[in-house]
């Protein structure tokens, strides 16, 4: 019997029926609380990996090479979000092991709150609450979304919801991403740009790109700069992405209006003062969290599982893996 080791209590957390389906398919089925990168040594980690055939994570949890090396029989890393920075795909390549991801699962609930940090800083919505749960009653003055100019660095699939749900805002929207996405940009009136470019003229600029090599501190403090003083930023993506001491110089020094950060260079926050700011909104990297984003994770992960200790080729592979069951992968 193979044995999936599922490191999230997160995974079945709405429903039972991924895990029913894993057991009813024929396996054994281990349940671990590690929700946190920091929450297992990698040590600890090599003796539970021990005996097992799937991994499932989230997609910043830790999978290093010396993990990967150390599993005896591990065939495949299933992770259960679209992220997948945690992996170290290059070990998992040269051990012949399959790592896949899921994009698009959550992009919905994440394009949500993007929109919904979007308005709680425009608004002050937060900052507001505090002072009238406190029994205060000191109005301020707030910034419109409606007619802004919104600026989307990485427009796949949540950038591209992203820009569907402003245009009800009536927003002027322009974009920068490495792929060409030229029907899509023309059909909703979308102006492709520099990074730099971006930065200049967006009133709000979101981002929706993955962390590696080429966009960890993407947004640093020369980028920063270039911002307008009423300008904000929000970061759904990874924290990695933005320099948060620079961000923290920033709003503190009034080169922009506000933040809403949903991911954190580390978490939880380890650089306390920046989510501490009256002008930063934050949450606990829960923008793909929704019931159904996460039960359409859970059960994406269980069918490519399913699919490849049949032989099948799943999709959304990131590795090439091994032959299972007679046939290549």
């Amino acid at each position: 019997m193979s044995k999936v080791l599922i490191m999230t209590r997160k995974f079945a957390e709405v429903s039972r029926e991924p895990i029913e389906v894993l057991e009813n398919a024929g396996f054994q089925v281990d349940e671990r609380n590690y929700d946190n990168a920091g929450s297992i040594t990698d040590e600890k980690f090599c003796k539970l990996i021990e005996g097992v055939d799937v991994l499932v994570v989230t997609g910043s949890f830790p999978v290093s090479r010396r993990v990967i090396e150390s599993a005896d029989g591990l065939k495949m890393i299933a992770i259960r979000s679209s992220g997948y920075d945690g992996t170290d795909l290059k070990a998992a390549e040269d051990n012949g092991v399959l790592v896949t991801h899921n994009p698009g699962a959550n992009a919905d609930s994440v394009a949500d709150t993007a929109i919904g940090l979007m308005l709680a800083v425009l608004k002050k919505i937060v900052k507001l609450d505090r002072k009238i749960r406190k029994g205060g009653w000191e109005r301020e003055r707030t910034l419109d979304m409606h007619g802004k100019l919104l600026g989307i660095i990485g427009i796949g699939r949540i950038g591209k919801l992203v820009a569907k749900r402003v245009q009800g805002f009536e927003m002027a929207i322009i974009a920068n991403d490495i792929v060409d996405y030229k029907e899509f940009v023309q059909t909703h009136g979308i102006e492709m740009v520099t990074k730099d470019e971006l930065m200049q003229r967006a009133d709000i600029i979101t981002v929706h790109t993955p962390l590696d090599d080429s966009t960890r501190g993407m947004i640093d403090e020369r980028r920063l700069r270039l911002m307008k003083p009423t300008g904000i930023l929000i970061n759904t993506a990874r924290g990695g992405i933005i320099d948060e001491r620079a961000l923290y110089k920033a709003l503190t020094q009034g080169w922009i209006a506000g933040a809403g950060l949903d991911a954190h260079a580390t978490e939880p926050p380890s650089f306390r003062p920046l989510v501490e700011l009256d002008n930063v909104v934050s949450t606990c990297h829960i923008a793909g969290l929704s019931d159904g984003a996460s039960y359409a994770m859970a059960m994406q992960t269980v069918e490519k599982i399913i699919a490849y200790f049949n032989g099948k080729t799943p999709a959304d592979a990131l590795t090439s893996g091994r032959t299972l069951a007679g046939k290549s992968i």
